[in-house]
């Protein structure tokens, strides 16, 4: 497991981008302005994965007042900081996976842990775009995974009281994380454990008004001034209601006349198409089932252990539940479903634990074949991501997998090419070059 763990280190250490930008840079002002730093934009609504990165910032800080050295890899260590949180995060998170699969009676070794670590979104959240919420939100996702196991084996008011803390993290998270709540919930009712599912709502709701209470505190906004007006769009159900601001939610815009949906989005990003999940899963454009396709097989997996072990139940139907429903929710984000210029998908990487089992499952049944079939898939989505972190001409979001693909087939981009590109950046990296 050491060996395995170092292995990924190195690779990470390579590869990195330490750097902070785009989704990162909303964090990690949020972050300095907590601190009282002089930030033009340090305001975001879901900042727990701020709260995480906390110590790390200032762990960087200390170091810097201490020894004088401010950056290292041409970078600030502040901002170094974000990258090692996230690694400390993947590191938790994978023990955290370690022992759910010993619970679960299932393969626990290094294979197992960094087949499905390569074979998801995570590895690119935590080494290409570390500065991003993902390997922070899987983390928490995986705990809660972990907590809900336990739960629907003993009885306990602890358990319960931090599985709802962990569901409030997930949902300062990210708001659409209120989707797996329900999920839980099933998961407990199913061994009737009423009391306990009664007491996460409880600690859930307090938890989330004494995080939205500590910025407060401080004087943070918890968001900017939206200046985008996305008028454009016509109402999804066809109707043309009254103006109004909509009980002071959103004021109408000077000039512009908003109908509730177009204020629902403009505000909170709701837009409405039924078929946004299946987009999330099976299309080209970022479907996590064609770019990562051990993701696929291992959901098989998780059906074969259902199955298979119907004293476990509870907990796979509670975690599948949770997972089906947060892509679900999806349904309500249409307009934005592929991430913007994103690897794979980016929304459902926090889905790690799920897929860890099943892969896990897949190769107690079959072994050698699984590690073969799961390993190849490993590959491809890594082959993948370097593509899409180096880029190539003309490359825009709305590029999907088949254009990635069509590089090789046209020979603009041949594997040789590609190697001498990664062996390039390796070398950089290491001032070997």
């Amino acid at each position: 497991m050491l060996v395995g763990l170092g292995l990924y280190g190195l690779f990470a250490l390579t590869f990195a981008s330490f750097r902070i930008n785009n989704d990162g840079r909303v964090y990690f002002d949020f972050l300095r302005r907590f601190l009282g730093e002089d930030v033009q934009n340090g305001y975001t609504a879901q900042f727990a994965t701020a709260f995480f990165n906390l110590p790390f910032y200032l762990a960087a800080k200390a170091f810097e007042a201490a020894s004088g050295v401010s950056s290292a890899f041409d970078t600030p260590l502040t901002e170094i900081s974000i990258t090692i949180a996230s690694t400390v995060a993947l590191v938790v998170t994978l023990y955290l996976g370690w022992r759910i699969l010993n619970a679960l009676e299932l393969p626990a070794g290094p294979a197992v842990l960094l087949l499905a670590l390569f074979g998801t979104p995570l590895f690119y959240y935590t080494v290409f775009q570390p500065a991003y919420k993902h390997a922070v939100d899987a983390l928490f996702l995986t705990l809660m995974a972990f907590l809900l196991q336990q739960a629907t084996e003993r009885s306990s008011s602890r358990l319960a009281l931090a599985l709802g803390g962990a569901l409030a993290v997930l949902f300062m998270i990210r708001f659409a994380n209120i989707a797996l709540v329900p999920g839980v919930l099933l998961a407990l009712v199913l061994v009737r454990q009423w009391r306990n599912a009664g007491l996460v709502v409880a600690a859930g709701v307090v938890a989330v008004v004494l995080m939205f209470a500590v910025p407060a505190a401080r004087g943070i906004t918890l968001e900017g001034d939206n200046q985008e007006v996305r008028v454009a769009l016509p109402d999804f159900f066809g109707r043309n209601l009254e103006r109004s601001d909509y009980w002071g939610v959103c004021p109408q815009p000077t000039g512009y006349t908003l109908n509730f949906w177009q204020c629902m989005h403009v505000k909170l990003g709701l837009w409405f198409d039924p078929w946004a999940p299946a987009k999330m899963l099976f299309s080209v454009e970022r479907g996590l089932f064609l770019w990562t396709p051990l993701t696929a097989l291992a959901t098989l997996g998780v059906v074969l252990l259902l199955v298979r072990r119907p004293d476990r139940r509870p907990f796979l139907l509670g975690l599948s539940a949770a997972a089906a429903l947060l892509v679900g929710s999806h349904i309500m984000w249409a307009d934005f479903w592929t991430g913007g210029y994103s690897f794979s998908q980016r929304f459902l990487t926090s889905l790690f634990p799920l897929f860890l089992i099943g892969t896990a499952e897949l190769i107690r049944r079959w072994r050698g074949a699984a590690i073969g079939v799961l390993s190849l898939c490993a590959l491809f989505s890594v082959f993948v991501a370097f593509n899409h972190f180096y880029g190539y001409r003309g490359v825009n979001e709305r590029d999907g997998l088949g254009t990635i693909l069509n590089l090789y087939v046209t020979g603009e981009r041949t594997p040789d090419g590609l190697a001498r590109t990664i062996g390039v950046h390796a070398l950089d990296r290491w001032g070997l070059r």
